[in-house]
């Protein structure tokens, strides 16, 4: 299961430096929104069954704590990119920024939205991407083009 989890999280297409690569707060925003959509879509299962195995196997305990702190550092790394930018809204600190896209981009929320209530991966990354442009930049993601 560790291996399993590690494939899925090294892989290069998920990598958070496309987003510190890009220069644009709404391409970043976009970007991310697309690998956490892509990331979710793999990993759900492997979530699933890591976080179930939580107190119970002390091998699955320990990959899950790694997936979740994997997870934080990268949405943190994210989250820096737009600070240092001067990208996020006055009214949002670092900390948050990166504890609500944490939230937002999990798999909890993934899982609730298209395993429960039937969103397509595709709606899901366009609610990410809107809530995130709203809630961490201050605006819509309408007023940019795509």
């Amino acid at each position: 299961m560790a291996a399993l989890a590690e494939e899925v999280a090294a892989s290069a297409d998920l990598s958070v430096e496309h987003v510190e690569d890009e220069t644009d707060p709404v391409q970043q925003l976009r970007i991310g929104s697309h690998i956490i959509r892509r990331l979710n879509e793999r990993s759900w299962l492997v979530t699933d069954i890591l976080r179930s195995a939580q107190g119970t196997n002390a091998g699955l305990s320990e990959t899950w704590q790694m997936w979740e702190e994997r997870h934080l550092a990268a949405v943190r790394r994210a989250m820096t990119s737009l600070e240092s930018r001067g990208a996020l809204s006055s009214t949002v600190t670092l900390d948050d920024a990166v504890d609500v896209f944490y939230a937002l981009a999990g798999t909890d929320v993934y899982r609730a939205l298209v395993r429960e209530r039937g969103w397509s991966p595709d709606q899901y990354e366009r609610w990410l991407f809107g809530l995130a442009c709203r809630e961490l930049l201050g605006h819509t993601a309408e007023t940019r083009a795509e």
